[in-house]
């Protein structure tokens, strides 16, 4: 059964963060601590992963809390801002995603010129992380797939 896309949608600011650890554990409790001390709000963690004594987080919240949240950083000596602010765009499934539509995606995104740094599956649904200058226009492209 092939995929049908339902909707596009994006998210205009993805950060990461990158948690000296021992564990995916220890880094979420060094995040949490953090937040704690600096009186800041959860962010919505949309992915992480551990290796190699560094625990990586992907995040998402409005713009002005993302920016307070990296300033904090700047002051912290286990925890640091990784990699270029990146922005989201998300193709809503009906019936499930089927295997060749990240390809797809990718292709077309491709051919316009527009490089996907990576990109995360859910049962219903494909994000696709894109240069923050880039997102209108990968918006624009993958509306072509409904």
């Amino acid at each position: 059964m092939e995929s049908k896309v339902l909707a596009v949608n994006s998210m205009a600011r993805i950060e990461h963060v990158e948690i000296a650890s021992t564990n995916l554990s220890h880094g979420f409790e060094k995040f949490a601590q953090h937040l704690k001390q600096n009186g800041l709000s959860w962010p919505q963690v949309l992915a992480s992963a551990f290796t190699a004594g560094k625990t990586r987080i992907m995040m998402t919240c409005e713009s002005e809390s993302l920016d307070t949240l990296l300033r904090t950083l700047e002051r912290s000596k286990d925890l640091r801002k990784e990699r270029e602010t990146l922005s989201s765009v998300s193709l809503t499934c009906f019936g499930g995603v089927s295997s060749d539509l990240p390809f797809r995606a990718i292709q077309i995104l491709q051919s316009r010129g527009i490089v996907v740094e990576k990109y995360v599956l859910s049962p219903h649904s494909i994000n696709l992380f894109v240069p923050v200058e880039t997102r209108e226009a990968a918006v624009t492209a993958l509306h072509s797939l409904i």
